[in-house]
């Protein structure tokens, strides 16, 4: 399986979270394409600090009792050059510097993408931060037709 390391510095994000979470096997799922139509098309205007073009990405975050609640937060999100006071609405994110490695992968089939790319990181035990992994939405791509690609992205723990 291909995949790319970079050395990344902190960048903040600002969007919209998912209420309630995202669990694992339900059918939560179905709910992730409204949270980024209503971010493009409501919140985007009131995002302050937006970097152009716009860099999109999808962030999981696992929960402290994901073991058991198979429930992660998960969140639409827009880059941005610094942190703002959000309105009630609206959430800020930091992704602190360091490495990340990036596996190009089919929006097509996304679950089982993100799913063959965790097995082949427990497999070859490459050391991931296990609290996060980002869907790197690549500008130009349309996601709204058959082909579109994107990166699936860990931190790696050093």
């Amino acid at each position: 399986m291909k995949y790319v390391v970079n050395k990344k510095n902190t960048r903040y994000f600002a969007g919209i979270e998912l209420i309630g979470g995202l669990k694992l096997g339900s059918e939560d799922y179905q709910k992730i394409p409204k949270l980024w139509s209503d971010l493009l098309e409501v919140y985007i205007k009131d995002i302050p600090n937006q970097i152009k073009p716009n860099n999109c990405i999808g962030l999981e975050m696992y929960r402290f009792d994901f073991m058991e609640s198979r429930t992660m937060d998960y969140y639409a999100l827009i880059e941005i050059s610094e942190l703002f006071d959000c309105e009630e609405d609206l959430v800020t994110k930091k992704l602190p510097k360091g490495s990340y490695i990036s596996f190009e992968i089919s929006f097509d089939n996304i679950r089982d993408e993100v799913e063959r790319v965790y097995n082949f990181v427990k497999k070859e035990q490459i050391n991931v931060h296990l609290g996060f992994d980002v869907e790197e939405y690549i500008p130009g791509q349309d996601y709204t037709k058959p082909g579109a690609k994107l990166y699936l992205t860990f931190k790696l723990d050093e």
